[in-house]
């Protein structure tokens, strides 16, 4: 574990470095509305991309992760961020959730949100392809891959929410999963980067929070079918609910996790 533990600070120290750089590039060019109403840069979560990919081309170098793992991750989240990037440039906000974007579609208006969700499956299959075997199994890791991708997106609409919950499920992911050395890599570019976001800076956006799903997605393609089928159900009645409930809501009603999900975030109103 000495190399994923030295470029997992070595990926750390770069996105500190580049967040504030990518910063200074993007808010000319990409802004929306936070929660607050605040104009906010958004698209930071390229970093992640920037900082992941290249250290594990060096794990590769080392050899400290096969070819096949390492070609998948650094696929899928290429595959995912840029899906996320579309969305975060082209995208509106006038259809939501997936019912929304079929709907859209259904009228004869292609949205990005709609296409992301083609082309995230697309690139779901063929990780999971990659990674497993039989017809169940692979369509199991892809549709629990496409969901998390998603569900770590729909957590993206307070600051720090999604990076947290990264953290959170990155340590366990880490010491278990079969691709612990790029969740290891992930940790330490969401680590860098959470401050800006917390403190209302930036958003990473949809190519931020995709690629972390996915992340999570690859970490679980390797624990038993029952896991992933029980995992499966839960994340779909998650999207069920979201369809027309509130995250949000059930976070702010819930003690622990309003606390969780409050701790660091700035109230930039009072600034």
């Amino acid at each position: 574990m000495y190399w994923p533990i030295v470029l997992s600070a070595a990926v750390y120290a770069s996105t500190v470095y580049l967040t504030p750089l990518l910063i200074k590039m993007i808010r000319p060019r990409l802004t929306a509305h936070n929660y607050q109403n605040l104009e906010v840069p958004v698209g930071l979560g390229l970093v992640f991309s920037l900082t992941i990919i290249p250290a594990v081309i060096m794990l590769l170098f080392t050899g400290e992760i096969p070819l096949q793992q390492g070609t998948i991750a650094i696929i899928t989240v290429l595959g995912f961020a840029f899906l996320g990037l579309i969305d975060d440039t082209l995208g509106s906000r006038d259809a939501q959730g997936f019912l929304g974007h079929f709907r859209t579609l259904k009228h004869g208006y292609l949205t990005t949100g709609a296409l992301k969700a083609a082309f995230g499956m697309i690139v779901s299959v063929l990780a999971a392809a990659a990674s497993s075997s039989g017809a169940a199994n692979i369509m199991l890791n892809a549709l629990n891959m496409a969901l998390w991708a998603n569900f770590t997106n729909l957590l993206d609409v307070r600051p720090g929410r999604a990076g947290k919950f990264f953290l959170l499920t990155a340590v366990p992911l880490a010491a278990a999963g079969s691709y612990s050395q790029v969740a290891l890599l992930a940790f330490g570019s969401v680590l860098g980067y959470l401050p800006w976001d917390l403190g209302g800076e930036a958003m990473m956006g949809d190519v931020g929070s995709n690629v972390l799903g996915a992340i999570i997605g690859l970490e679980l393609m390797n624990v038993s079918v029952l896991a992933k089928l029980a995992i499966l159900v839960v994340l779909v009645g998650i999207h069920v609910y979201a369809e027309k409930g509130s995250l949000t809501s059930i976070i702010e009603q819930t003690p622990l996790l309003e606390y969780l999900d409050s701790l660091g975030r700035k109230d930039l109103r009072r600034q």
